[in-house]
C-alpha cells in the first residue's frame, strides 16, 4: 500500500523529536523560511500541549500474565 508522506507528517515527527538529525535542521530551515508552516507546526504544539498525560499503570496480574505468555510462546518457538 502506498502512503503519502506530507510536510505535515514531518512536522508531526519534529514535534515528537523522531527525525534524525539532518532532517530536523533542514525542517528547522524550512521553518524560519515558511510562515504557512510555521503557522501548522504553531497549531499542532498547541494542540500537543492541550493533549491529557496519559500514564499507564498496568497491575501486577497484568504484567505476569504478559511475561509468562512472552515466556511460554518463547520455549513453544525452541521445540
Amino acid at each position: 500500500m502506498y502512503e503519502t508522506y506530507t510536510s505535515e507528517d514531518a512536522l508531526i515527527q519534529l514535534m515528537y523529536h523522531e527525525l534524525p538529525l539532518a532532517d530536523a535542521f533542514e525542517m528547522t530551515e524550512m521553518l524560519e523560511d515558511n510562515t504557512q508552516m510555521q503557522a501548522i507546526y504553531s497549531e499542532m504544539l498547541h494542540a500537543h500541549k492541550q493533549l491529557p498525560k496519559v500514564q499507564f499503570m498496568p497491575s501486577k496480574s497484568v504484567l505476569n500474565n504478559i511475561l509468562n505468555y512472552s515466556t511460554n510462546t518463547a520455549l513453544e518457538a525452541r521445540f
